[in-house]
């Protein structure tokens, strides 16, 4: 299923591709006797015996994302989209061999630099992988973690379930932690999340729908939510900005006449009807001392 949104983390989506790549890298001979990662070293990863062959796997790596090329017509052209996915789930991929303490997205992004650095200078390229990296850092690699594991728990409910029909499975697992990353979308500035999560919403949602055949009650609700914050700041700042320039158009334009002769109309008009009500109030009350006294009349003669 296409994805219908480019987002920064659309590797998240396609992340098995890449993690087989990067995986089979690290048992290659290719750079068996390659000083290349000779003396590469980090403190970082859950195991330090594993500091060559992950090195070893990275360097092969970029070396396929540069290589990657499609056709279209008669032409060759570098595969862009490849590259850039590639480069980004990198970041997922380094992230689940490091330890995983407070500083675990810094490490990751740290490693990362380390071993480009190092790719970087075994080959000539001119820095054709930095406009990927660059807009990487430790929020956004927070972000894709969440994605692709959103996307791998994904994939293993449907591997699972694809063959059930059960209402149980339509209630699914996934659920309350979409509207948990919903919560944080929502509450935060990062719009490709938010995009990229839309993407989810339509992939589990398909599943659901057409292939577990559930009902509509089971779908995962849109991402958009009502913003609350735009709706009331905008009344309050249009307050503010009246109340400062209403005493200034009184006293230095046109204003402050016509609206001394409007005050004048309405003082006059309530003046009126002020009088009006008060004989209204007059004739009403000796209307009523008029029938109190024929009720006490009437009570003293029929004694």
């Amino acid at each position: 299923m296409p994805l219908e949104i480019q987002t920064i983390y659309n590797a998240a989506y396609s992340n098995i591709i890449f993690k087989n790549k990067l995986d089979s890298y690290k048992n290659d001979g290719e750079l068996e006797n390659n000083n290349s990662c000779s003396e590469f070293a980090s403190s970082n990863l859950i195991s330090e015996s594993n500091e060559q062959m992950i090195c070893k796997a990275v360097l092969l790596f970029f070396k396929d994302l540069k290589e990657q090329k499609y056709k279209y017509g008669d032409t060759t052209h570098e595969d862009i989209t490849y590259r850039d996915s590639g480069c980004k789930y990198l970041f997922y991929w380094l992230y689940t061999h490091v330890k995983n303490d407070e500083q675990v997205y810094k490490n990751t992004l740290t490693l990362y630099k380390q071993l480009y650095e190092i790719y970087d200078k075994q080959h000539d390229d001119s820095g054709i992988f930095n406009k990927y990296i660059d807009v990487m850092n430790e929020h956004t690699i927070e972000k894709l973690v969440k994605l692709t594991n959103l996307y791998n728990s994904l994939d293993k409910f449907f591997t699972e379930n694809e063959n059930k029909k059960e209402k149980e499975v339509c209630k699914g697992n996934l659920i309350d932690l979409y509207n948990y990353y919903i919560y944080e979308c929502r509450n935060g500035y990062d719009y490709d999340f938010c995009d990229e999560l839309k993407n989810f919403r339509k992939k589990y949602n398909s599943f659901i729908k057409y292939v577990m055949k559930c009902e509509e009650k089971y779908l995962l609700p849109p991402v958009e939510g009502f913003n609350i914050v735009g709706t009331t700041v905008i009344p309050f700042s249009l307050i503010s900005v009246t109340s400062l320039i209403l005493p200034i158009l009184y006293k230095f334009t046109a204003l402050g006449p016509w609206m001394r002769r409007l005050i004048g109309k309405n003082k006059n008009i309530w003046q009126n009807i002020n009088e009006e009500t008060n004989n209204s109030i007059n004739t009403y009350e000796i209307g009523e001392d008029n029938f109190n006294m024929g009720d006490y009349n009437i009570a003293y003669n029929s004694s």
